[in-house]
């Protein structure tokens, strides 16, 4: 009876495992699913709107300090980067909101001053978040990792990070996109 029990605690254990790393692996797989899906709609949806655009990725801390990076890209290339890092926290620790919020550094960079700044997002197309997207955080260990990919509501992408298991406060590292919009440009 105990050479049973034993048995069956391990048969139990084993499938156990198997179907966690199985529910990891098609979480995985699911994600890239929908990215392949994405990058295909995103492609599209270029050929049909034209190539220019805005889009802000954002970043948020538990401990109240956050930052938003804004990028324009004009046929196909990027023309601005805007900047604002912040916290909901004023000098005193009194908790002040984010309409209040207190600006710690900020800029605006043109074309002509890309990349001159070390902090936010860098000024980079779509086209590179969805490479990125793909390299750098849907290619992580499934096991060790929480990896989401979301999408909008015209199924571009939105979100795309991994959370490494067993961390619990600010450990979302990828691409959080806050807003996105297409630009229509005035014929001259």
């Amino acid at each position: 009876m105990k050479q049973k029990l034993i048995l069956l605690i391990f048969i139990t254990s084993f499938f156990g495992l198997n179907l966690s790393c199985d529910t990891n692996d098609t979480s995985k797989a699911k994600s890239i699913a929908e990215y392949k899906s994405s990058l295909n709609t995103w492609n599209s949806l270029k050929d049909i709107k034209g190539n220019s655009y805005k889009y802000t990725i954002s970043s948020r801390s538990v401990f109240g300090f956050g930052s938003h990076t804004t990028i324009t890209v004009i046929n196909g290339t990027v023309t601005t980067r805007i900047y604002e890092a912040y916290s909901i926290y004023d000098e005193n620790n009194n908790y002040v909101g984010f309409e209040n919020r207190v600006v710690l550094e900020s800029y605006t960079e043109n074309s002509e001053t890309l990349n001159t700044h070390d902090s936010g997002a860098k000024p980079v197309v779509i086209d590179a978040l969805y490479d990125t997207c793909l390299s750098d955080y849907l290619s992580v260990d499934a096991d060790s990792n929480s990896i989401t990919f979301i999408v909008d509501d015209s199924n571009i992408i939105k979100n795309c990070y991994y959370i490494p298991n067993g961390c619990q406060d600010d450990c979302a590292f990828g691409i959080q996109i806050s807003s996105f919009e297409w630009l229509s440009l005035a014929s001259n």
